[in-house]
Protein backbone atom coordinates (compact mmCIF):
# COMPACT_ATOMS: atom_id res chain seq x y z
CA UNK A 1 0.00 0.00 0.00
CA UNK A 2 1.11 3.17 -0.94
CA UNK A 3 2.11 5.84 2.29
CA UNK A 4 -0.49 8.55 1.59
CA UNK A 5 -0.75 10.35 4.34
CA UNK A 6 -3.42 12.73 2.98
CA UNK A 7 -5.84 13.37 -0.04
CA UNK A 8 -9.09 15.33 -1.51
CA UNK A 9 -11.82 13.47 -1.42
CA UNK A 10 -15.88 14.12 -2.31
CA UNK A 11 -15.22 17.85 -1.53
CA UNK A 12 -13.12 16.61 2.14
CA UNK A 13 -9.65 15.37 3.40
CA UNK A 14 -8.75 11.74 3.81
CA UNK A 15 -5.52 10.68 6.32
CA UNK A 16 -3.68 7.49 6.86
CA UNK A 17 -2.96 6.00 10.39
CA UNK A 18 0.49 4.74 9.43
CA UNK A 19 3.16 5.13 12.25
CA UNK A 20 0.64 5.29 14.82
CA UNK A 21 0.21 2.26 16.94
CA UNK A 22 -3.02 1.36 18.89
CA UNK A 23 -4.25 -0.82 21.90
CA UNK A 24 -6.22 -3.33 19.45
CA UNK A 25 -8.25 -6.29 21.68
CA UNK A 26 -7.43 -9.39 19.54
CA UNK A 27 -10.96 -10.62 20.13
CA UNK A 28 -12.91 -7.69 18.78
CA UNK A 29 -11.20 -8.08 15.15
CA UNK A 30 -13.83 -8.09 12.58
CA UNK A 31 -11.42 -7.86 9.76
CA UNK A 32 -13.47 -7.89 6.27
CA UNK A 33 -17.16 -7.57 7.63
CA UNK A 34 -18.30 -4.79 5.41
CA UNK A 35 -20.53 -2.42 7.69
CA UNK A 36 -22.92 0.27 6.52
CA UNK A 37 -23.50 4.13 7.87
CA UNK A 38 -26.19 5.10 9.51
CA UNK A 39 -25.64 8.78 9.67
CA UNK A 40 -23.41 11.26 8.29
CA UNK A 41 -19.79 10.19 10.31
CA UNK A 42 -16.57 11.41 11.13
CA UNK A 43 -13.08 9.41 9.98
CA UNK A 44 -10.06 9.98 12.55
CA UNK A 45 -6.76 9.04 12.88
CA UNK A 46 -7.30 6.94 15.97
CA UNK A 47 -10.22 5.66 18.03
CA UNK A 48 -11.48 8.68 19.80
CA UNK A 49 -12.45 12.22 19.68
CA UNK A 50 -9.47 13.26 21.01
CA UNK A 51 -7.61 12.11 17.37
CA UNK A 52 -7.80 14.46 14.25
CA UNK A 53 -10.10 14.62 11.95
CA UNK A 54 -9.88 13.57 8.47
CA UNK A 55 -12.87 13.32 6.68
CA UNK A 56 -16.71 12.79 6.57
CA UNK A 57 -18.73 10.07 5.63
CA UNK A 58 -22.00 10.37 4.20
CA UNK A 59 -25.27 7.98 5.19
CA UNK A 60 -25.77 4.36 3.47
CA UNK A 61 -21.41 4.50 2.59
CA UNK A 62 -20.64 0.72 2.87
CA UNK A 63 -16.79 -0.02 4.86
CA UNK A 64 -14.87 -2.68 5.41
CA UNK A 65 -13.87 -3.59 9.17
CA UNK A 66 -10.73 -4.05 9.72
CA UNK A 67 -10.74 -4.05 13.65
CA UNK A 68 -12.29 -3.03 16.95
CA UNK A 69 -10.71 -0.34 19.48
CA UNK A 70 -10.14 -2.30 22.71
CA UNK A 71 -13.39 -0.71 24.66
CA UNK A 72 -15.35 -1.82 21.57
CA UNK A 73 -16.58 2.05 20.54
CA UNK A 74 -14.51 2.45 17.65
CA UNK A 75 -14.23 0.67 14.34
CA UNK A 76 -10.90 0.74 12.20
CA UNK A 77 -12.23 0.65 8.71
CA UNK A 78 -10.49 0.56 4.99
CA UNK A 79 -11.89 3.12 2.63
CA UNK A 80 -10.65 3.98 -0.53
CA UNK A 81 -7.49 1.93 0.18
CA UNK A 82 -7.07 4.36 3.90
CA UNK A 83 -7.09 2.76 7.25
CA UNK A 84 -9.00 5.37 9.48
CA UNK A 85 -11.32 4.99 12.28
CA UNK A 86 -15.42 5.86 12.74
CA UNK A 87 -17.70 5.96 15.76
CA UNK A 88 -18.98 2.07 16.20
CA UNK A 89 -22.36 3.23 17.10
CA UNK A 90 -23.53 5.10 13.63
CA UNK A 91 -22.41 1.64 11.66
CA UNK A 92 -24.79 -1.58 11.29
CA UNK A 93 -23.82 -4.78 9.93
CA UNK A 94 -24.48 -4.91 6.04
CA UNK A 95 -26.61 -7.68 5.44
CA UNK A 96 -25.99 -7.21 1.38
CA UNK A 97 -26.16 -10.34 -1.04
CA UNK A 98 -26.35 -11.11 -4.58
CA UNK A 99 -30.27 -9.81 -4.73
CA UNK A 100 -29.54 -6.63 -3.27
CA UNK A 101 -28.34 -4.93 -6.17
CA UNK A 102 -31.32 -3.77 -7.86
CA UNK A 103 -30.64 -3.85 -11.69
CA UNK A 104 -31.14 -0.65 -14.30
CA UNK A 105 -31.81 1.36 -10.71
CA UNK A 106 -29.65 3.78 -10.42
CA UNK A 107 -26.38 4.18 -7.67
CA UNK A 108 -23.74 6.64 -7.09
CA UNK A 109 -20.10 5.61 -6.28
CA UNK A 110 -19.19 6.74 -2.89
CA UNK A 111 -15.15 7.19 -3.95
CA UNK A 112 -12.69 7.46 -6.77
CA UNK A 113 -13.14 3.34 -7.66
CA UNK A 114 -10.78 1.02 -9.77
CA UNK A 115 -12.70 -0.19 -12.83
CA UNK A 116 -11.62 -3.76 -13.18
CA UNK A 117 -12.00 -6.30 -16.65
CA UNK A 118 -13.44 -9.04 -14.41
CA UNK A 119 -14.66 -9.28 -10.82
CA UNK A 120 -11.86 -9.41 -8.70
CA UNK A 121 -8.81 -7.31 -7.94
CA UNK A 122 -6.97 -10.31 -9.48
CA UNK A 123 -8.43 -8.60 -12.99
CA UNK A 124 -6.60 -5.78 -14.61
CA UNK A 125 -7.61 -1.74 -13.99
CA UNK A 126 -9.28 -0.22 -16.92
CA UNK A 127 -10.33 3.20 -15.67
CA UNK A 128 -11.04 5.41 -12.40
CA UNK A 129 -14.70 5.98 -12.00
CA UNK A 130 -14.72 9.29 -9.87
CA UNK A 131 -16.86 10.08 -6.87
CA UNK A 132 -20.21 11.12 -7.23
CA UNK A 133 -20.45 9.39 -10.48
CA UNK A 134 -24.21 8.44 -11.15
CA UNK A 135 -24.49 4.25 -12.24
CA UNK A 136 -26.56 1.92 -13.39
CA UNK A 137 -25.47 -1.73 -12.76
CA UNK A 138 -25.84 -4.27 -15.26
CA UNK A 139 -24.52 -7.52 -13.35
CA UNK A 140 -23.22 -8.13 -10.24
CA UNK A 141 -21.01 -11.09 -9.14
CA UNK A 142 -22.24 -14.42 -7.40
CA UNK A 143 -21.46 -13.22 -4.02
CA UNK A 144 -22.83 -9.51 -4.55
CA UNK A 145 -19.58 -7.95 -3.75
CA UNK A 146 -19.16 -6.81 -7.92
CA UNK A 147 -21.20 -4.81 -10.28
CA UNK A 148 -20.67 -4.72 -14.21
CA UNK A 149 -20.98 -1.28 -15.62
CA UNK A 150 -20.94 0.68 -18.14
CA UNK A 151 -18.90 4.31 -17.43
CA UNK A 152 -18.27 6.12 -20.80
CA UNK A 153 -18.79 3.86 -23.12
CA UNK A 154 -16.67 1.49 -20.99
CA UNK A 155 -17.66 -1.78 -19.56
CA UNK A 156 -15.91 -3.28 -16.55
CA UNK A 157 -16.77 -4.63 -12.68
CA UNK A 158 -16.29 -2.30 -9.63
CA UNK A 159 -16.85 -2.96 -6.04
CA UNK A 160 -20.25 -2.67 -4.85
CA UNK A 161 -18.22 -1.80 -1.22
CA UNK A 162 -18.52 1.85 -3.29
CA UNK A 163 -22.08 2.55 -4.57
CA UNK A 164 -24.80 3.79 -2.32
CA UNK A 165 -28.53 4.01 -3.56
CA UNK A 166 -29.17 7.52 -4.96
CA UNK A 167 -31.98 8.89 -3.02
CA UNK A 168 -34.53 10.93 -5.23
CA UNK A 169 -36.03 12.45 -1.86
CA UNK A 170 -33.87 13.00 0.82
CA UNK A 171 -34.90 13.79 4.58
CA UNK A 172 -32.06 14.26 6.26
CA UNK A 173 -32.95 14.86 10.18
CA UNK A 174 -32.80 18.53 11.30
CA UNK A 175 -30.40 21.02 8.94
CA UNK A 176 -27.89 23.39 10.18
CA UNK A 177 -29.32 26.59 10.92
CA UNK A 178 -27.94 29.29 8.90
CA UNK A 179 -29.19 32.76 8.15
CA UNK A 180 -29.10 35.14 4.99
CA UNK A 181 -26.31 37.79 5.69
CA UNK A 182 -24.26 36.96 8.55
CA UNK A 183 -20.87 35.28 8.53
CA UNK A 184 -20.14 31.94 8.77
CA UNK A 185 -16.77 29.77 7.72
CA UNK A 186 -16.43 26.49 6.77
CA UNK A 187 -15.28 23.66 9.22
CA UNK A 188 -13.45 21.49 6.79
CA UNK A 189 -12.30 21.52 3.31
CA UNK A 190 -15.32 20.94 1.16
CA UNK A 191 -17.12 21.47 -2.15
CA UNK A 192 -19.11 24.34 -3.63
CA UNK A 193 -21.12 23.65 -6.20
CA UNK A 194 -22.88 25.42 -9.05
CA UNK A 195 -26.16 24.16 -7.83
CA UNK A 196 -28.11 23.04 -4.48
CA UNK A 197 -27.29 19.68 -4.72
CA UNK A 198 -24.43 16.88 -5.47
CA UNK A 199 -25.79 16.29 -8.39
CA UNK A 200 -24.13 19.62 -9.79
CA UNK A 201 -20.58 20.73 -10.78
CA UNK A 202 -18.01 21.32 -8.24
CA UNK A 203 -17.51 24.90 -8.45
CA UNK A 204 -14.14 25.50 -5.80
CA UNK A 205 -12.62 23.83 -2.84
CA UNK A 206 -13.20 25.65 -0.28
CA UNK A 207 -10.36 25.29 2.47
CA UNK A 208 -11.17 25.25 6.42
CA UNK A 209 -12.00 28.50 7.55
CA UNK A 210 -13.08 30.34 4.38
CA UNK A 211 -15.73 32.48 5.31
CA UNK A 212 -19.01 32.84 3.78
CA UNK A 213 -22.09 35.20 3.99
CA UNK A 214 -25.09 33.31 2.47
CA UNK A 215 -27.37 35.77 0.69
CA UNK A 216 -30.17 32.98 0.03
CA UNK A 217 -31.24 29.84 2.07
CA UNK A 218 -32.66 26.82 0.13
CA UNK A 219 -36.12 25.79 1.48
CA UNK A 220 -34.92 22.62 3.10
CA UNK A 221 -32.18 24.40 4.97
CA UNK A 222 -29.70 22.22 3.73
CA UNK A 223 -28.03 24.79 1.06
CA UNK A 224 -26.87 28.18 1.41
CA UNK A 225 -25.92 30.12 -2.06
CA UNK A 226 -22.83 32.60 -1.40
CA UNK A 227 -20.54 35.12 -4.03
CA UNK A 228 -16.99 33.68 -3.95
CA UNK A 229 -14.52 35.32 -6.38
CA UNK A 230 -17.27 36.82 -8.15
CA UNK A 231 -19.26 33.91 -8.67
CA UNK A 232 -22.42 32.81 -7.05
CA UNK A 233 -22.07 28.99 -5.73
CA UNK A 234 -23.60 26.74 -3.20
CA UNK A 235 -22.34 24.86 -0.32
CA UNK A 236 -23.98 23.12 2.15
CA UNK A 237 -24.84 24.34 5.61
CA UNK A 238 -23.43 21.17 7.69
CA UNK A 239 -19.87 22.24 6.60
CA UNK A 240 -20.51 25.93 8.51
CA UNK A 241 -20.34 27.30 11.67
CA UNK A 242 -20.64 31.29 13.03
CA UNK A 243 -17.58 32.88 11.87
CA UNK A 244 -17.59 35.68 15.58
CA UNK A 245 -14.13 37.38 14.63
CA UNK A 246 -13.74 40.92 14.05
CA UNK A 247 -13.76 42.31 10.21
CA UNK A 248 -13.07 45.62 11.11
CA UNK A 249 -10.08 46.49 8.37
CA UNK A 250 -7.60 47.68 9.53
CA UNK A 251 -6.35 50.85 7.58
CA UNK A 252 -3.73 49.47 4.39
CA UNK A 253 -0.18 51.54 4.31
CA UNK A 254 0.06 53.92 2.21
CA UNK A 255 3.10 53.37 -0.47
CA UNK A 256 5.73 55.73 -1.22
CA UNK A 257 7.25 55.98 -4.25
CA UNK A 258 10.28 53.59 -5.65
CA UNK A 259 9.98 51.46 -2.03
CA UNK A 260 9.64 47.59 -2.14
CA UNK A 261 6.46 46.16 -1.15
CA UNK A 262 5.38 42.44 -0.32
CA UNK A 263 1.91 41.19 -1.69
CA UNK A 264 -0.24 40.04 1.45
CA UNK A 265 -2.61 37.60 -1.12
CA UNK A 266 -2.60 36.42 -4.50
CA UNK A 267 -3.35 40.31 -6.00
CA UNK A 268 -4.72 41.50 -9.64
CA UNK A 269 -2.88 43.73 -11.75
CA UNK A 270 -5.16 45.97 -13.66
CA UNK A 271 -4.41 48.35 -16.42
CA UNK A 272 -6.56 51.16 -14.33
CA UNK A 273 -6.56 52.14 -10.61
CA UNK A 274 -10.19 50.53 -10.42
CA UNK A 275 -11.79 47.18 -9.77
CA UNK A 276 -13.61 47.76 -13.22
CA UNK A 277 -10.43 47.93 -14.87
CA UNK A 278 -9.53 45.28 -16.61
CA UNK A 279 -7.13 42.34 -15.04
CA UNK A 280 -3.54 41.98 -17.06
CA UNK A 281 -1.94 39.68 -14.92
CA UNK A 282 -1.73 38.21 -11.15
CA UNK A 283 0.44 39.05 -8.36
CA UNK A 284 1.46 35.58 -6.21
CA UNK A 285 0.89 36.31 -2.51
CA UNK A 286 4.34 37.44 -0.90
CA UNK A 287 5.85 38.84 -3.93
CA UNK A 288 8.44 41.33 -3.63
CA UNK A 289 7.16 44.46 -6.03
CA UNK A 290 8.23 48.21 -6.32
CA UNK A 291 5.83 50.84 -6.51
CA UNK A 292 6.75 53.83 -9.03
CA UNK A 293 3.27 55.67 -8.20
CA UNK A 294 0.24 55.73 -6.56
CA UNK A 295 -3.22 57.68 -6.98
CA UNK A 296 -4.20 60.65 -5.51
CA UNK A 297 -5.61 59.13 -2.28
CA UNK A 298 -2.92 56.10 -2.67
CA UNK A 299 -5.28 53.42 -2.58
CA UNK A 300 -3.77 52.26 -5.71
CA UNK A 301 0.05 51.54 -6.53
CA UNK A 302 0.99 51.35 -9.82
CA UNK A 303 3.73 48.93 -10.06
CA UNK A 304 6.32 46.76 -12.48
CA UNK A 305 5.92 43.18 -12.42
CA UNK A 306 6.73 40.60 -15.07
CA UNK A 307 7.52 43.31 -17.41
CA UNK A 308 4.63 44.10 -17.36
CA UNK A 309 2.85 47.83 -15.65
CA UNK A 310 -0.05 47.81 -13.64
CA UNK A 311 -1.97 48.78 -10.89
CA UNK A 312 -2.90 46.90 -7.64
CA UNK A 313 -5.06 47.85 -4.23
CA UNK A 314 -2.34 49.00 -1.67
CA UNK A 315 -4.74 47.20 0.87
CA UNK A 316 -2.76 44.07 -0.20
CA UNK A 317 0.69 45.88 0.02
CA UNK A 318 3.03 45.25 3.59
CA UNK A 319 6.93 46.91 3.81
CA UNK A 320 7.12 43.11 5.99
CA UNK A 321 7.74 40.11 3.80
CA UNK A 322 4.36 37.61 4.17
CA UNK A 323 6.24 34.13 3.23
CA UNK A 324 5.85 32.05 5.76
CA UNK A 325 8.69 29.86 6.95
CA UNK A 326 8.28 26.68 5.40
CA UNK A 327 9.90 23.77 7.49
CA UNK A 328 11.44 21.44 5.02
CA UNK A 329 9.72 17.79 4.49
CA UNK A 330 6.53 19.46 5.71
CA UNK A 331 4.13 17.85 3.36
CA UNK A 332 2.20 14.38 2.21
CA UNK A 333 1.74 12.28 -0.27
CA UNK A 334 -0.97 12.27 -3.06
CA UNK A 335 -1.67 10.75 -6.61
CA UNK A 336 -3.12 12.09 -9.61
CA UNK A 337 -5.96 10.42 -10.78
CA UNK A 338 -5.04 11.63 -13.94
CA UNK A 339 -2.64 13.35 -16.62
CA UNK A 340 -2.21 16.72 -14.90
CA UNK A 341 -0.78 20.13 -15.54
CA UNK A 342 1.25 21.66 -13.01
CA UNK A 343 1.69 25.45 -13.25
CA UNK A 344 3.71 28.52 -12.42
CA UNK A 345 1.07 29.80 -9.84
CA UNK A 346 -2.24 28.39 -8.30
CA UNK A 347 -4.69 29.36 -11.73
CA UNK A 348 -4.92 28.53 -15.01
CA UNK A 349 -3.50 31.93 -16.12
CA UNK A 350 -0.02 30.87 -14.98
CA UNK A 351 2.13 29.03 -17.53
CA UNK A 352 2.43 25.30 -17.97
CA UNK A 353 5.86 23.50 -16.31
CA UNK A 354 5.14 19.97 -16.89
CA UNK A 355 2.03 17.50 -17.39
CA UNK A 356 2.58 15.11 -14.70
CA UNK A 357 1.27 11.34 -16.06
CA UNK A 358 -1.83 10.00 -13.73
CA UNK A 359 -0.94 7.62 -11.04
CA UNK A 360 2.09 9.83 -10.17
CA UNK A 361 3.08 10.19 -6.62
CA UNK A 362 3.17 13.92 -5.40
CA UNK A 363 4.43 15.87 -2.68
CA UNK A 364 1.79 18.44 -1.16
CA UNK A 365 2.95 21.54 0.98
CA UNK A 366 -0.43 22.51 0.55
CA UNK A 367 -3.85 23.37 -0.57
CA UNK A 368 -5.55 26.36 -0.83
CA UNK A 369 -8.64 27.79 -2.50
CA UNK A 370 -8.87 24.45 -4.93
CA UNK A 371 -5.24 24.34 -6.13
CA UNK A 372 -2.72 22.80 -4.35
CA UNK A 373 1.46 23.56 -3.77
CA UNK A 374 3.53 20.12 -5.17
CA UNK A 375 6.56 18.93 -5.68
CA UNK A 376 6.69 16.20 -8.48
CA UNK A 377 10.28 14.73 -9.52
CA UNK A 378 12.54 18.20 -9.43
CA UNK A 379 9.68 20.22 -10.31
CA UNK A 380 7.60 22.45 -7.64
CA UNK A 381 4.55 24.25 -8.65
CA UNK A 382 0.35 24.04 -8.39
CA UNK A 383 -1.79 22.59 -9.92
CA UNK A 384 -5.78 21.58 -9.20
CA UNK A 385 -6.26 19.43 -6.08
CA UNK A 386 -9.40 17.82 -7.52
CA UNK A 387 -7.32 15.78 -9.33
CA UNK A 388 -5.14 14.17 -6.47
CA UNK A 389 -6.13 11.44 -4.22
Amino acid sequence: MKSIDKVILGGVVVASTIGINYNIASADIVSQEIYTTTNRLNMRKGPSTDYTLVGTLDKGVKVKAIEKSSDGKWLKINYNSQNVWVNFAYLQKDKSSNNDIKLDSQYETTANVNMRKGPSTDYTKIIIVPAQTKITPIKSSSDGKWVQINYKNVTGWISAQYIKTVSTTPTPTQPNKVEVGKKYKTTEYVRARKGPGTSYDVATVLPKGTQVVPVEILKSGYWAMFKYNNQYMYVCTDYLESDNQSTTPTEPEKPINGKDYYTTANLNIRDGASTTSSKIGKIPNGTKVSVVDFNSNKTWAKVVYNNKTGWVSTQYLSTKSQEPEQKEDTYWTGTTTQNLNMRKGPSTDYSIIITIPKNSDVKIYETKSGWAKIKYKSYEGYCSALFIK
